[in-house]
């Protein structure tokens, strides 16, 4: 059959999934995470997986701004807030990144009222928060592709290298 590479490619596409944001300890003290805009299964998501810190830290927010000055009250100008999801006595053991397309972002009263860092994204990935002996590492993209858009460019490749064999036969 002609069309033997389409399983291969087919099952290469299937496979491909971005990181999965997760911490882990330093060797000292602390711990450092890497925060991605994914789902749990890799997959592009405006809202990450809700992962475990491996460790309790204070509740509340880490909003990233698009632009230094930009006014922090209007939520316009983030584009992404890391959530410290509190446990409900003040404390959090788990995180979620927020961005900007999931139009799910807290007011900015409910931020202010949970304690939030403001901090200026960075224009090279990742943009590191650093409080104190923790480390994340926020790992933001401009623009989350659909997770079918690589389906289309893949059987848009297949149609047209099937088209050109067969007018060249």
């Amino acid at each position: 059959m002609k069309l033997r590479w389409i399983l291969p490619l087919a099952g290469a596409l299937a496979l491909h999934a971005g990181p999965v944001s997760s911490c882990t300890p330093n060797m000292t003290v602390g711990i450092t995470c890497n925060v991605f805009e994914t789902d749990a299964g890799g997959n592009p998501s405006e809202m990450s997986n809700v992962f475990s810190l491996g460790t309790n830290t204070v509740a509340g927010y880490v909003v990233l701004l698009e632009m230094s000055g930009a006014d922090q009250t209007n939520n316009a100008n983030w584009s992404d807030v890391l959530h410290f999801i509190d446990d409900g006595m003040g404390f959090a053991s788990t995180a979620q990144l927020l961005s900007a397309g999931c139009n799910c972002f807290p007011s900015f009263a409910m931020v202010n009222a949970a304690g939030a860092a403001f901090i200026v994204e960075s224009a090279t990935p990742p943009t590191v928060y650093s409080p104190g002996s923790d480390t994340y590492n926020i790992f933001s993209a401009e623009e989350v592709p659909e997770p079918g858009a690589a389906w289309l460019l893949a059987f848009g490749l297949i149609a047209l290298g099937w088209r050109k064999r067969h007018l060249t036969t």
